[in-house]
């Protein structure tokens, strides 16, 4: 259906002749075109699908029988629609424009905008943010329940390749090519939200895989290809979906892979469990991390380079000889215990600094401030999962840059 409107003549007052009245103006006139324009071409969509006229019951006339009014949210601020009811003598009746409306109170360019500066500020904000630059009406509470509602449709595509290849054994078709040169890298790490449920904190799980890095100034590095994946999800169903965007990314023709975690052991499992041939490597600012807290003082440098140097040669064993050895302040005792068994616990992915230079997650680290500590954790913030889930994918969708493809497809979806 092609649909031709005449706007007519825009014309307003204009007090001064300068450039930012009449940009003001100009904005306001067209956004009562926009809304005059909007009911114009919604009462010639309902007689093209009403079209002859006819009963497909009895092949009768149809005539209105009631008409009602619906108000939607456009961009150019809300509008009122009338929507006709056509019967029939035999029972039939019908309401053809009301299918082509959409399911809620808003169009979908309001929603696919509220949600992108929701991605960034509170729901709240959002909400008058819009207003502000667009005249669009919109509450909180909506854009709040459409960032939930998003969650399931981003997952779509991620979730049945997933199906397929743990229920059906069918592996995704490699996106990106590599050479048995190149190294594909899986950094890992967890994110936590506070919970408003219960009070305590709550895990969102975020991954990055990258295999191409480019020189953009001097010391400064980009990750050209990297992919983000992220969810408030069980560590099976993450690792699984992990293992779908290391596929996709080039994994099977990489020459190899590692993967890097900070040694929790949720994350030393799924490398176990989804990449059984890739290299696991332990992040080597977290172990020395761990190290400094249970001997911070400058006395004790000798045994922090100690235990730093036999890790850094691939020699846990002997990490844990040096600090048995040495034993810490009564206060920190209980740290010491616990670096123990972390060493032990990561054994294998310090015995692998030798297989390899790279030592950090960085990448997941600035992923998981991006995705997850800048919008969940603004001061006095606290969440629920459904809605801490529809959140995490949206922002996903802006790290990975496919923000428009994404929201391309819903608005084909409703034409």
């Amino acid at each position: 259906m092609i649909v031709r409107v005449d706007l007519g003549v825009v014309e307003f007052d204009l007090s001064e002749p300068t450039t930012a009245l009449l940009d003001r103006g100009l904005e306001g006139a067209v956004r009562e075109a926009h809304r005059a324009a909007a009911v114009e071409v919604h009462a010639m969509l309902e007689t093209e699908l009403v079209g002859a006229r006819e009963c497909p019951e009895c092949g009768a006339g149809l005539s209105v029988v009631k008409t009602s009014r619906r108000k939607i949210g456009l961009l150019c601020g809300p509008v009122v629609v009338p929507v006709r009811t056509f019967g029939c003598a035999c029972g039939f009746s019908s309401r053809p424009l009301a299918r082509a409306l959409p399911k809620g109170r808003h169009s979908l360019a309001v929603l696919e905008r509220g949600l992108y500066l929701a991605t960034m500020i509170g729901y709240q904000r959002s909400a008058e943010t819009l207003s502000h630059l667009t005249a669009a009406e919109i509450s909180h509470g909506t854009l709040q329940r459409m960032a939930k509602a998003e969650a399931p449709r981003i997952d779509a595509r991620i979730k049945e390749t997933t199906r397929e290849l743990y229920g059906n054994g069918v592996a995704p078709e490699e996106l990106v090519a590599r050479t048995r040169a190149d190294t594909l890298v899986v950094a890992v790490d967890g994110g936590f939200v506070p919970d408003r449920s219960t009070g305590y904190d709550f895990e969102a799980k975020c991954g990055v895989v990258y295999g191409s890095k480019a020189e953009v100034s001097k010391g400064r590095v980009e990750l050209v290809d990297r992919v983000a994946y992220a969810g408030i999800e069980d560590a099976r169903t993450f690792g699984e979906r992990m293992s779908v965007v290391a596929l996709e990314q080039g994994m099977l023709s990489a020459g190899r892979t590692i993967v890097i975690g900070d040694g929790a052991g949720w994350i030393r499992r799924m490398a176990r469990d989804v990449f059984p041939d890739a290299v696991y490597v332990l992040d080597l600012y977290h172990l020395k991390h761990r190290i400094w807290q249970v001997f911070p003082e400058q006395w004790e440098v000798q045994v922090r380079d100690e235990v730093v140097s036999a890790c850094v040669a691939g020699d846990p064993a002997g990490a844990l000889r040096v600090l048995k050895a040495t034993k810490p302040a009564q206060e920190r005792l209980e740290a010491w215990r616990k670096l123990l068994f972390y060493i032990r616990s990561n054994a294998l992915g310090i015995e692998n600094y030798t297989r390899t230079d790279l030592f950090g997650s960085g990448c997941v680290e600035k992923a998981v401030d991006v995705l997850i500590s800048r919008r969940f954790k603004l001061r006095g913030m606290s969440w629920l999962k459904p809605g801490a889930q529809g959140m995490v994918k949206l922002k996903v969708l802006r790290y990975n840059r496919t923000w428009n493809d994404h929201w391309g497809s819903r608005f084909t979806e409703a034409a």
